[in-house]
């Protein structure tokens, strides 16, 4: 695990400078949603399903869920990893020896 003492701080400037470092290794991938899995995981419970449970009695909950994908699939590699990956690259090449 890494040593935050030694580490660069998470700021908006350290993200952007790392994605210019792997953006010519990556593409850009989407953003993708599913309206099939929005309305399953916000249809509510009926009151008989929280019989039984420490909700029983209660009025069912009417959550509104919204899932957001971004299809790291697409990398070249098929997976997120890539972006990590070419990172530490990047970074290692930049470091004198």
């Amino acid at each position: 695990m890494a040593d935050p003492s030694t580490e660069t701080p998470l700021t908006r400037e350290a993200v952007q400078a790392a994605h210019a470092l792997i953006k010519p290794h990556i593409h850009e991938t989407p953003v993708l949603t599913n309206a099939t899995l929005d309305r399953i995981a916000s249809t509510p419970r009926t009151a008989a399903e929280l019989e039984g449970t420490a909700w029983a009695g209660r009025a069912p909950a009417t959550p509104v869920l919204r899932f957001w994908f971004k299809c790291e699939n697409f990398q070249k590699t098929g997976a997120f990893k890539a972006r990590g990956a070419f990172h530490a690259i990047e970074r290692l090449k930049q470091q004198p020896g």
